[in-house]
């Protein structure tokens, strides 16, 4: 096989087996963009919530893809809900969106990590009582 059938053959298993994940994330992280400006952090706790979810239930096997996935749901969310026309003082574009990697991190890589660990916790290591 040449690189590019590998790389054809990777992205469709990819695919398979990450949309479900990445569908589960959609709402949660366009709900968290459309409350960016709330007063607390409050109404953005269904992100990380629903992440860690994904990753106790559907443990997906590459949480970096999900991850990076969430950063182009946010991107598309910010752009539909109009987040880059009217960034805040001492913010460009460009740090918006540079900045959806952090936000990303935190709301939906480190859940999702940590449900998958939580997961395998409790699969495959008995309780001792």
């Amino acid at each position: 096989m040449t690189r590019s059938q590998h790389l054809s053959a990777w992205l469709a298993t990819a695919v398979r087996e990450h949309w479900l994940p990445v569908l589960v994330l959609v709402a949660p992280i366009f709900w968290a963009v459309w409350n960016s400006d709330a007063s607390n952090a409050l109404p953005m706790l269904p992100l990380p919530i629903a992440a860690l979810a994904v990753g106790f239930i559907l443990r997906p096997r590459h949480v970096w893809l999900i991850w990076l996935a969430a950063v182009l749901i946010q991107w598309i969310a910010m752009f539909v809900l109009g987040g880059y026309g009217d960034p805040g003082p001492d913010e460009t574009r460009l740090s918006i969106t540079v900045e959806a990697f952090m936000w990303m991190a935190i709301g939906v890589l480190g859940p999702v990590w940590t449900g998958r660990v939580a997961r395998w916790i409790v699969e495959d290591k008995p309780l001792a009582l």
